[in-house]
């Protein structure tokens, strides 16, 4: 009989670095997706304040408790990471889904994370612009991703079978930065 093994998404291809970058995995213990049933917004932030101690987040922005947080992820959804969602509380006004096979998330964090991810990613990285409590949706090298900024860098969600070429293209980019920097 064959024993299976569980393995990251990112098994074997991370960590990396190049120059001042790293590129590791995150494996936050849950990641959920909550989507209000319809008309049960309020009772929903209510039920998530009560049972999570975070409010709703608006449109591209984060709220955070001390080991968990709620990222906006469309009108009426957010992502639930690093608690399971309070099912009994929470089911009555919401959809709830486990989403822990589906995304593989990773930071990139160091001098010119902004300047790598920029390569394949439409976003204005500036932080000014785009800030610690944000979060996007947006390409990254034509795959679907969330990225949202961490202290010194960004942390990245894509899809699990997406993987192995999101770390290709980011590692690409911080090679090609790193050479760059050294020539200076």
């Amino acid at each position: 009989m064959v024993d299976l093994v569980a393995k990251s998404p990112h098994s074997g291809l991370l960590p990396l670095s190049a120059g001042q970058l790293t590129l590791t995995e995150a494996a936050p213990a849950f990641v959920s997706s909550i989507q209000a049933r319809q008309g049960k917004s309020s009772a929903l932030a209510k039920a998530l304040q009560a049972s999570h101690g975070l409010t709703l987040p608006e449109v591209g922005k984060v709220t955070a408790a001390t080991d968990h947080r709620l990222l906006w992820f469309g009108t009426d959804q957010y992502l639930l990471i690093g608690a399971a969602p309070a099912a009994p509380s929470l089911s009555e006004f919401a959809a709830l889904t486990d989403q822990g096979d589906a995304w593989a998330v990773m930071h990139l964090v160091g001098a010119g994370a902004a300047e790598v991810l920029a390569r394949h990613c439409p976003l204005d990285l500036r932080t000014e612009r785009f800030g610690i409590g944000q979060t996007a949706r947006a390409p990254l090298a034509d795959m679907p991703a969330i990225i949202t900024p961490i202290a010194q860098g960004f942390e990245i969600m894509v899809l699990q079978s997406l993987s192995r070429t999101a770390v290709h293209h980011l590692h690409q980019a911080m090679l090609s930065l790193a050479a760059q920097a050294s020539l200076i």
